[in-house]
């Protein structure tokens, strides 16, 4: 008696249902919205980046820029412009806080931090540290503090996980004037030092999923390495790490990423020490302090606060799109069964 079989078990590819063609057809109308007004942003803001403040006013908003293609060697002309980004090269040279102050008081002595003529460059430099330094402590001390409170089950671990979570559970509001107040009595308020002490308190809601991570590892491979002479830190770091850097990766991603963006805690808690997203933010504003002499009025122009823009979301883009399949990707590890 021959078993009937059907067109699966004969190689062929099993036909899909109506209702998998409509979800199909729904995913990629709703992928294709997302990406048209996607690259329609970044098109628009990089096109409006390439504009003189004239060509803004005269030809609107959604238009490309103005290229007279009869003249190319005048530099006045708005080919000449277009082709060297003449916009970029005014931020970079005007991009700069002519003076900044703060003063406060601990006890009864007045503080007072001034600084001067802040630059694009030292703008550049205080956010690569306070994003570069402020992503690697929110993602790399939970992620050993829960390792070790995972693995190694002392008393001391309890008293870990009921402090991680009463930092989850005090509201940020709250804390804003006890933070300025510590950081203020310490010494270290409008400091960069002082400023990553705060990043320890924002590492609560890592630590626990990172110890759920490390909990659903088995101890079998800790065993086997002991076993082998391997020492604590040799286990720590040559067996779990490897298995948590892309989980480790993501989260130094996401944090590197809003810390780059971040121009509200930098105003708070670094008065005199501006970051690019805070002099992005600035000049946003009617009454700006970015710029110097005559430069101030023309960066209040539109055109010019695009480029500015756009030069803080440039590089994030690409260190995105660089590393995101090195530090994203599926966290989940295997184990042997105990």
């Amino acid at each position: 008696m021959r078993l009937k079989t059907d067109g699966f078990h004969r190689g062929k590819k099993p036909k899909a249902s109506k209702i998998d063609v409509a979800f199909y057809i729904l995913l990629a109308v709703i992928i294709s919205i997302f990406t048209v007004i996607l690259l329609f942003l970044l098109l628009w803001g990089f096109m409006t980046s390439l504009k003189s403040k004239n060509d803004f006013e005269m030809h609107g908003s959604i238009s490309f820029p103005f290229i007279d293609w009869g003249d190319w060697s005048n530099p006045m002309a708005s080919n000449y412009e277009f082709f060297q980004f003449k916009n970029y090269g005014i931020i970079f040279k005007n991009f700069v806080f002519e003076e900044l102050n703060m003063s406060w008081y601990v006890g009864n002595d007045l503080v007072s931090h001034y600084r001067e003529n802040i630059g694009f460059f030292d703008m550049l430099m205080n956010t690569l540290i306070y994003a570069g330094v402020g992503g690697l402590i929110v993602s790399v001390v939970p992620a050993i503090t829960a390792y070790l409170t995972s693995k190694y089950k002392y008393k001391i671990s309890t008293v870990v996980n009921v402090v991680f979570t009463l930092m989850l559970s005090i509201p940020i509001v709250g804390a804003l004037p006890s933070e300025l107040t510590w950081l203020r009595q310490l010494g270290i308020y409008d400091s960069l030092w002082g400023n990553f002490l705060r990043f320890f308190s924002g590492a609560g809601m890592y630590y626990f999923v990172y110890y759920a991570f490390f909990s659903s590892i088995s101890d079998t491979y800790r065993e086997a390495a002991e076993i082998d002479g391997a020492n604590d830190f040799t286990v720590m770091f040559r067996i779990y790490f490897p298995m948590a850097i892309k989980a480790i990766g993501t989260v130094f991603l996401i944090q590197f990423i809003a810390l780059w963006n971040d121009w509200q805690a930098t105003m708070l808690y670094l008065p005199t020490r501006p970051t690019l997203a805070r002099a992005v933010y600035e000049m946003s504003l009617s009454k700006s302090d970015i710029g110097t002499g005559q430069e101030k009025f023309l960066l209040q122009a539109t055109p010019f606060k695009i480029t500015a823009s756009m030069i803080l979301a440039i590089p994030i883009t690409i260190i995105f799109v660089a590393f995101r399949n090195k530090l994203m990707g599926n966290v989940s590890v295997g184990g042997l069964k105990e």
